[in-house]
């Protein structure tokens, strides 16, 4: 009897440990499909499907009418500019850290793709071939992903996974520039700043969970202001009077299908009271969650990018981007 149990206790043990490995992989799988479907997480809506004008909307609920506006800056000789990415790979890794009631994934987005910048002729809308290119790029992004494990009834087991939280998801590619602040501010009737509601900066977004039944809300067809504050290590490759080496841009939307962006500005104009100064703003009307519905969830995409990026086709590929995810909901 004391050779059979001595010979027995191993074979427990290694059972105990296939079930043990089986119940981790069933718990990872349950949470991977959570995060597939979940409208606040991932990386759609970074990609635009090609160049897009500098400001525009597509796809979105603009008060009805589906908007696309041009630029309304011009360069050297008469040219606007339109860039935008094409996404050609992308892939997903997620590690887990998984506790009893509580588990948390460390996501890393790897995204590789065509940049596009094409110079328009604005005598004739005509594209400037000479000026126009495109160029390969990667990038990376990370957030951590928070599960825990609640009381259902309905559930076999008793208890079901769900997202509690998320940090604001973080990347981009070389390090030349970099984003160090973004608040987004309310707009009065007279067009003044108003309150503050929500701020974000590069200190904190590690480990800055935000609720995933709490995220950043803004009223459908409400006016907001966004600044955000940047570093340029340089070189700086400048195209104008201002000195400004880089833009920054506010993505935000679904997918390339429910999109939009807006130039936010150094150029000691309209909000931004100091020429560059290195803090950007630009102002913008949100858009509605989509016909019929009365809420919707999105992301935004804060990115800055040097301009040598956009204009010198060997000029390589310097981005910085935050990604926060938002509802917007009717009045």
């Amino acid at each position: 009897m004391k050779k059979l149990l001595i010979i027995t206790i191993p074979v427990l043990f290694f059972m105990a440990g296939c079930a043990d490995n089986a119940s981790t992989d069933e718990t990872e799988s349950i949470l991977l499909a959570l995060l597939d479907a979940d409208d606040a997480a991932g990386v759609d809506g970074f990609d635009s499907g090609g160049d897009m004008d500098l400001d525009h909307d597509v796809g979105l609920e603009t008060e009805g009418v589906g908007r696309t506006f041009s630029d309304t800056l011009s360069f050297g000789e008469g040219y606007r500019i339109r860039f935008g990415r094409r996404l050609l790979d992308r892939e997903r890794t997620v590690e887990f850290e998984t506790g009893e009631d509580t588990a948390i994934g460390l996501v890393t987005h790897t995204i590789m793709g065509e940049f596009i910048a094409k110079a328009i002729d604005t005598s004739n809308q005509e594209q400037i071939d000479s000026l126009s290119f495109t160029k390969d790029f990667s990038s990376i992004f990370t957030r951590k992903v928070r599960f825990v494990k609640v009381d259902d009834p309905s559930s076999p087991d008793g208890y079901r996974w769900k997202i509690d939280a998320l940090t604001p998801m973080t990347g981009g590619s070389g390090d030349k520039v970099s984003l160090t602040d973004l608040s987004f501010h309310a707009l009065t009737d007279s067009l003044d700043v108003g309150e503050l509601l929500y701020s974000y900066t590069a200190d904190e977004l590690g480990d800055l969970y935000i609720d995933r039944e709490s995220l950043p809300t803004f009223t459908a067809f409400s006016r907001i202001v966004a600044f955000a504050n940047i570093t340029n290590t340089g070189p700086e490759y400048t195209m104008d009077s201002t000195g400004v080496g880089e833009w920054v841009f506010l993505n935000y939307g679904r997918n390339h299908l429910q999109r939009g962006r807006r130039h936010l500005h150094d150029s000691g104009m309209f909000f931004d009271e100091t020429m560059n100064d290195n803090t950007h703003s630009g102002a913008m009307r949100v858009h509605g969650p989509g016909p019929g519905q009365v809420r919707g969830v999105f992301r935004t995409f804060t990115e800055a990018i040097d301009l040598a990026t956009i204009f010198v086709s060997d000029g390589g590929y310097n981005t910085s981007v935050w990604s926060i995810p938002y509802r917007v909901e009717r009045p």
